[in-house]
This record gives structure tokens, C-alpha cells and sequence, in this order.
């Protein structure tokens, strides 16, 4: 590292948090703000009520040019100062929009919300979308996107589908065909307003932009990817600019390629096996994200109630001579513990008296079909956990076990 990078170095996360609580006493004096190192969140209100989680914010400051860092932060202290959600839907109407965010971040928010049992579902209002993928509506406020809960849509006396239909009608108000060409055969939308892959929920933009057979893909929040399925060269490029795209953002919403049936976008797995095998590192790399985050927080909650169960870590191996990429966690007899879904799975027994070390490495398909009883799945959780309290019998496994001799 040079001189100049060490002077260039980003603050700690507790010195950033501690720069937003100094900007929000200017902002907002006598408010109460409290920084949650534990969670690496703010805590704002009396009750702490108001949660403002710093690790997305804190990935783009230090993303961001030394002299682009004072403006996000003034950025994010306006954001944090939300005038309220209106009263009347009448007057809430036309401030709704559709928000499409990664499963993942929603769970993570799920784990994190003030006074929850991680065993019961959020309380903000979360559809379900796709795989990896969820739909919330928010009030895009002049100062502030806001999600809400069920809560809400009971003070206005309206039904889902009377918000989500107006937050439609929104959307389609404010978008026009607003796309550049970037890549032979790929579009993307240049609309720069939180919204971009929300569009996605817009069928007929995409035909009008790829023509009779759209393919999608909504890599962040901030991009909608199109190409035509009749393009396979097309289609290729677009995957491989969603990888890129994934590899320098932190606001992953889908790793899926959509196209669309009967006006609604679902997901498509193409034929093709260079897509399909850039799908899958993309889709690896997403759940490596997410169970990395929510195995922090967890590994905090299980701390703090005294509960003694390991969060397996979900890895990504690869093979160097073929280049064959796989996902891995490992189950240790003797071990209460959450296992993440992963490609294979590592059965670990440790060294005890007579019994000898031995280590077999099994396809999760395989694994799930001898000692699937064993394996209780994690209630709401995504990517999907299992708990195992109890170890197999290796001896009718052994001959499931993969050769890595």
C-alpha cells in the first residue's frame, strides 16, 4: 500500500457510524440516536425504534471518491429523515410504488427487526415474487422511500390490491422507453430512479425494447437487463454483464434470467450451457452473500440469548484444472447446526476414544435422500437452513460418498 492509498483509507464502520450520529444531531437535535456495533446499525427514537442498518450504506461510501464521500453522506442523513407516511390513502395514493429486492435482504432485515422471534415471519409487507426475489410496496416520500407493513393498508382501509394497483399505475406513469444499447443484442433501462427493475412487473416494455421473446434479468435494484431468447449471443452477453454488474454492487435483487407468460415474468432456464453454467456462479455468489450476512447476525442472536448452535458457513470451491465451481458446508457429529443448502455437503466426524476421524463429502440430492429425517428445514428462512441436532450413520453412505482421491 502507498502513502497516498493509507491517507485515501476509508473510516472503520464504528468511525462512519459515528460521523452519520454527528451529522443527524445537526439535522435532528434531541433526537436519540444509538449505534448497535453488535448489528452495526443505528438505533433512532427513545424506544429505538427507527432502525437504519449501515452495511450497505457504509459499502458505498467507501466505494465512493474522497470528495463524493461528503455528499453521500449528506445523501444519507436526508434519507434517514422521513416526513411520514400520510394518514388517507387519498393522499398516500400517488406516492406508491412497486419495489422488486432480493429475498435475501428482506431475510436479513426479517432477522434484524427490534423484538422478533426469528421463527415468525416479517412485518413488513413482503409478496412473493420469484426464487430469489420479492415484491414490497413503499411510499416514495419527497425525502425518503418508506416500506410498511399490513398495518398500514388497515389505517387506509384499503386491500392489497387496491395499493398494488395504484402503485402499478404509478410506475407505468413514470416510465418511458428509456433504454441504451449495451452490449450486441443486450438493453439496459437508463431510468436512474430506484426503480429500474422494478419494471420488470412491465410487459410490454420489454417486447416493445427485445421484440416477441424478451429475456430479463434485474442483476441490483438498479438495472433491467433485455435481450431477445431468439439471441443466443445475446442472452450470453447479458449474463455475463449481470456477473459484472454483481461483482461491483451491493444491492443484489435476482440472480434468475425471466422471461414472460401470460403477461407475468417467470423464470427460464435456457438450453443453452454456457448460460446456464453463468447462472448458476451467479446464483452461488448471491447465497454466499446472503447466508455470510445473516450468519453474522444469527451468530449474534444465538449469542445473546445463550443458545450453543453453529451457523455453518456456506463456501464456494473451485476446482482449478476443470475450472467446475461448487458450494460447500460442512455437519460435524456432536454439533447442533444450521446448514445452509449448498452443492455438497462435508459429514465430519472428529477423532473421540476409539472412534476414528473420518470425513465423507456427499451431494446435497444424496444427502437429503439418506438423512433427510434428520434435516429440519428453518421456518421462513432464505437461502434455505436446516437444523440437525443429530449425526447419520455413515455406513449406508459411504457408498453415496463423492471420490476426491
Amino acid at each position: 500500500m502507498s502513502l497516498f492509498d493509507f491517507f485515501r483509507r476509508p473510516p472503520t464502520p464504528a468511525k462512519y457510524a459515528q460521523l452519520l450520529i454527528k451529522k443527524l444531531a445537526i439535522h435532528q437535535p434531541g433526537e436519540p440516536v444509538r449505534y448497535d456495533e453488535a448489528g452495526f446499525r443505528l438505533l433512532v427514537g427513545a424506544s429505538g425504534g427507527h432502525v437504519i442498518n449501515l452495511h450497505n450504506l457504509y459499502s458505498e461510501y467507501c466505494a465512493a471518491s474522497k470528495a463524493d464521500r461528503v455528499l453521500q453522506l449528506e445523501r444519507t442523513v436526508a434519507s434517514m429523515q422521513p416526513s411520514g407516511i400520510p394518514a388517507s390513502f387519498a393522499e398516500a395514493r400517488a406516492h406508491l410504488m412497486p419495489a422488486l429486492r432480493g429475498r435475501g435482504m428482506m431475510e436479513y432485515l426479517r432477522l434484524m427487526e427490534p423484538g422478533r422471534d426469528p421463527g415468525t415471519p416479517s412485518g413488513f409487507l413482503v409478496l412473493p415474487f420469484s426464487r430469489d426475489a420479492a415484491l414490497m410496496l413503499v411510499y416514495d416520500g419527497d425525502d425518503a422511500m418508506q416500506s410498511f407493513g399490513p398495518d398500514q393498508l388497515k389505517q387506509w382501509g384499503v386491500s392489497l390490491e387496491e395499493a398494488l394497483a395504484a402503485a402499478m399505475d404509478n410506475l407505468r406513469d413514470a416510465t418511458v422507453d428509456r433504454f441504451t444499447r449495451v452490449a450486441p443484442g443486450v438493453y439496459a433501462g437508463d431510468w436512474g430512479d430506484a426503480y429500474d427493475s422494478s419494471r420488470l412487473l412491465l410487459p410490454d416494455l420489454a417486447h416493445r425494447i427485445a421484440g416477441a421473446n424478451p429475456l430479463a434479468m434485474i442483476p441490483n435494484r438498479g438495472t433491467l437487463l433485455l435481450a431477445s431468447g431468439n439471441d443466443v449471443e445475446g442472452v450470453r452477453a447479458m449474463a455475463a454483464l449481470a456477473q459484472r454488474i454483481a461483482d461491483e454492487d451491493t444491492r443484489p435483487v435476482s440472480a434468475l434470467l425471466y422471461r414472460f407468460v401470460d403477461g407475468r415474468p417467470v423464470e427460464h432456464l435456457p438450453e443453452d450451457g454456457e448460460v446456464r453454467a453463468a447462472l448458476a456462479r451467479l446464483d452461488r455468489q448471491y447465497r454466499h452473500g446472503d447466508y455470510a450476512a445473516q450468519k453474522e447476525t444469527m451468530d449474534e442472536l444465538h449469542e445473546k440469548d445463550g443458545s450453543d448452535i453453529f451457523v455453518a458457513t456456506y463456501k464456494v470451491m473451485r476446482i482449478e484444472e476443470s475450472g467446475e465451481e461448487y458450494s460447500l458446508a460442512s455437519w460435524t457429529k456432536g454439533v447442533d447446526t444450521l446448514l445452509p443448502r449448498t452443492d455438497r455437503v462435508a459429514l465430519f466426524v472428529p477423532a473421540d476414544g476409539d472412534e476414528q476421524k473420518e470425513l465423507l463429502v456427499l451431494p446435497w440430492d444424496a444427502l437429503y435422500a439418506g438423512c433427510g429425517h434428520l434435516m429440519q428445514p428453518v421456518p421462513h428462512a432464505f437461502p434455505e437452513r436446516y437444523r440437525v441436532t443429530a449425526f447419520p450413520e455413515l455406513a449406508p453412505l459411504r457408498a453415496l460418498a463423492l471420490n476426491l482421491g
